[in-house]
């Protein structure tokens, strides 16, 4: 019988792929990757004066200014993915390649937009980039004053508003209320104090129907609900401008990833952005909130994508496991941080962590969450767990993991089931 030998495969930095390896990174390269920025770098003045580029340039083709820019040499031997590029301007790589091969963009304002993305100097474009094109004045300070009462634990100081009328003061009647809600939001409260309330902010928040003033001139809302839901649209506004800041200002909540896989599911665009953050972002935080909100769309295939991104990015992974555990066993985050600590390779520390009386009622929870079809990367955090928990040998680990076998549409959940049963981590 002939033997198939495999062809052994490389990395671009010369090593060795692995045979269950199906990418074409090692784990090192993959790590510095997503490491970089998801937006054009910073590069020297000299970068422009490289002879395609300089070209290019002289074309006055956009298109053709992006691929020389993707392929210039100082971004080393390989060219900057077209996926990459597209997902800064939240288009895909089909319609970049368009761009790149059609016609010469005609639009100013796109060529307004990618001459900002990729950062090119003023006097190296055959076009103008007024500071203060019609309207673009107005705009400018609408979007930077919601990004100022965007930022967490900042307090409004005078002149931020003027001192006009509500409706002329603020970019929209619903502002004071949107600041409450992410203030609230990155404090982890349902009620704030009247002395952080700017008395501009106070004397709209008063009047707001709902928006409650207590006794002592804290401030809440009367649907608590609101939070998530103000607080969703805003990150959402920003995933859809290509803008990763909001959601990397702090981890989201389950409840507020819900409402943002609501707004992400009919919206391609926010799918490539997310899913480009997921792999890229800069920080865990960007990446672990990507993923939560991606997980919660309901499609099978962004399911096992996100299940595939949080198997090889152990920070993200982390910051999963322990919202789930916060979540599903009624913990504080630093206590379920401290429960799946090691979860990734010591089989008996979640035992350990939570103490034999509480084992039981773990499973039983961790077993109700892998029945939840809301979440695909929750249910795969809860085989995790319940694989540090199957040396118990308890009939509800396997009784519940042989029911999700017949439900679970992820094709990485259903393995990670079958490892699990098997006696093996569902991580490997």
């Amino acid at each position: 019988m002939k033997t198939v030998t495999q062809k052994a495969r490389y990395c671009r930095c010369g090593a060795r792929l692995a045979r269950d390896n199906p990418g074409n990174q090692c784990a090192a390269c993959l790590s510095a990757d997503r490491d970089r920025l998801a937006a054009a770098p910073e590069v020297s003045a000299e970068f422009w004066d490289e002879v395609v580029l300089r070209e290019a340039l002289q074309t006055r083709h956009m298109g053709r200014v992006i691929r020389a820019w993707r392929t210039h040499p100082q971004h080393g031997r390989q060219p900057v993915p077209q996926e990459r590029v597209a997902a800064w301007v939240g288009i895909s790589q089909a319609q970049l390649s368009r761009i790149e091969n059609g016609p010469p963009i005609a639009h100013l304002d796109r060529l307004i937009q990618w001459a900002r993305v990729l950062r090119v100097p003023a006097n190296r474009l055959w076009f103008a980039l007024p500071e203060t094109a019609p309207g673009q004045q107005e705009e400018e300070s609408t979007v930077k004053r919601r990004e100022f009462l965007a930022s967490a634990g900042m307090t409004v100081v005078g002149g931020l508003l003027p001192q006009q009328p509500p409706s002329a003061g603020l970019a929209t009647a619903d502002e004071p209320a949107e600041w409450l809600a992410w203030l609230l939001w990155q404090r982890q409260t349902r009620e704030l104090e009247a002395s952080l309330v700017p008395p501009r902010l106070a004397s709209h928040l008063k009047t707001h129907p709902q928006v409650i003033s207590g006794p002592e001139g804290s401030y809440r809302f009367t649907d608590p609900a609101m939070i998530d839901g103000l607080v969703a649209q805003r990150i959402f506004g920003g995933v859809q401008a290509g803008d990763s800041h909001l959601l990397s200002t702090a981890q989201t909540s389950h409840a507020t990833d819900m409402r943002l896989s609501a707004l992400t599911g009919e919206d391609e665009a926010a799918r490539r952005g997310l899913a480009s953050w997921m792999s890229w972002g800069a920080t865990p935080v960007l990446r672990v909130n990507a993923a939560g909100v991606l997980a919660k769309v309901g499609v099978p295939d962004l399911g096992d994508s996100v299940v595939s991104a949080l198997r090889i990015d152990r920070a993200a992974r982390h910051l999963y496991l322990t919202a789930v555990a916060a979540r599903v066993l009624d913990a504080t985050w630093d206590h379920a941080e401290h429960v799946v600590a090691g979860t990734d390779g010591h089989p008996s520390s979640l035992s350990d962590r939570l103490g034999d009386e509480r084992v039981p009622w773990a499973a039983e929870r961790l077993a109700a969450e892998i029945a939840n079809p809301r979440d695909a990367a929750a249910r795969w955090c809860c085989a995790i767990m319940l694989s540090s928990l199957a040396q118990q040998d308890l009939h509800v680990i396997h009784a519940a993991l042989a029911r999700a076998i017949q439900d679970e549409p992820c094709r990485e959940n259903l393995r990670a089931y079958a490892a699990v049963l098997a006696g093996n981590s569902p991580i490997v």
